[in-house]
This record gives structure tokens, C-alpha cells and sequence, in this order.
């Protein structure tokens, strides 16, 4: 009997916790505010099995006036720093806004509006801490997971 009750209260609590844990606000607060002509972004991902398995791939992008045949690059970069204090890892992306491209003659010499890319970068998947990413704005921040395979291959 007493046996029983101590489950009961144990399995009580760890209820409380789950919904503790489903209804928590996070608090971004210790990452710093975004300085002028930027924005903070924030990347939360979802609790997936064995995630050491995943990883994110992110894009900071600008939408503009491209043709229509050539291939488009975004001038600019990534730069991962840490909250001091906290060891919280956050990006900075930096460009001068410069859009670099192929130089093909293009037959219909069309103009399209397009998501223009710098290089990418790739971190690891951890859906308990946010991805936090300043860009300048008006930019566009995406993303995208990648999951390796669970074999691995034998090198002879």
C-alpha cells in the first residue's frame, strides 16, 4: 500500500514536469538585442529521436532583380559567437549587400524576383536551445535539416 502511494506521488510529479516543461516560455533575454539596421531571428526546432543524427543548414538570403537564366550569389557571411556568461552559441550575418552572379547570354532576357544566397552554414541539431541569428533587415532568414544516414560505411 504505501508503496503504492509513493508511485502515485512520483508519477504525479512527473506529469507536472512534462507540463511544466510543454507550457514553459523560453527566455531569449540573454542574447543580445539586435543593433541598429538588424534583426534578431529565432530558429526553434522540434524534439526529434537520436538528433545527434540531424543537422540545420541555414540561408541568409535578399530578395531582388535577377534574370532569369544565370546563377546568383549573396556577398556576405556568417560569424558564430557565444553569450558571454550563458555559453549560448548565436550567429551574426554580415553583407555589404552585394550580388554576384554567372555571366551566361540568357535567349529570353527576362528579369525575375528571387531569394539571392550567400554560402551557407551547417550546425548541429539541438531542439533544446533556439538558433538565434541577427541579419540585416529586410533580409530573409531559412533553413533546412539534414539527417545522416543511421550506417555507416567501412573504409578498407
Amino acid at each position: 500500500m504505501k508503496l503504492r502511494k509513493v508511485f502515485s506521488v512520483l508519477a504525479l510529479l512527473m506529469v507536472m514536469v512534462t507540463f511544466a516543461q510543454k507550457n514553459m516560455k523560453i527566455d531569449y533575454s540573454m542574447y543580445p538585442k539586435a543593433k541598429d539596421g538588424y534583426e534578431q531571428k529565432i530558429i526553434t526546432l522540434k524534439t526529434l529521436p537520436n538528433e545527434d543524427n540531424y543537422s540545420v543548414e541555414i540561408f541568409a538570403g535578399k530578395k531582388t532583380l535577377v534574370d532569369s537564366c544565370n546563377h546568383f550569389f549573396l556577398a556576405g557571411a556568417f560569424e558564430q559567437k557565444t553569450v558571454d556568461g550563458w555559453g549560448y552559441d548565436y550567429f551574426n550575418f554580415e553583407s555589404n549587400g552585394n550580388v554576384g552572379g554567372t555571366l551566361m547570354g540568357c535567349f529570353d532576357n527576362k528579369s525575375v524576383e528571387k531569394i539571392v544566397h550567400a554560402q551557407s552554414i551547417q550546425t548541429r541539431y539541438n531542439s533544446k536551445l533556439p538558433i538565434v541569428v541577427y541579419v540585416p533587415k529586410g533580409y530573409t532568414l531559412e533553413y533546412r535539416i539534414w539527417k545522416a544516414d543511421e550506417k555507416l560505411n567501412l573504409v578498407k
